[in-house]
């Protein structure tokens, strides 16, 4: 559940920053390679919330149980 915020609040942020290079950056030949950062930008911040969510949950799975024994 949390991922799928996080996820779109990546998409909504860098989708800005994509329509802000369509709109101010109007030369193909330069736009191409920064448009091409923003998306690695994605993939990293994706996949780092990936990650942050796959600890939460083993995390939170491990106190439980631990708290279960109690």
């Amino acid at each position: 559940m949390l991922l799928s915020y996080a996820n779109s609040f990546i998409d909504t942020f860098q989708g800005v920053k994509t329509q802000f290079l369509n709109t101010v950056v109007t030369d193909k030949k330069v736009r191409e390679p920064l448009q091409s950062f923003v998306d690695a930008q994605t993939t990293f911040a994706k996949e780092m919330a990936k990650i942050s969510n796959t600890v939460y949950n083993q995390v939170t799975e491990q106190v439980e149980k631990f708290s279960a024994k109690k």
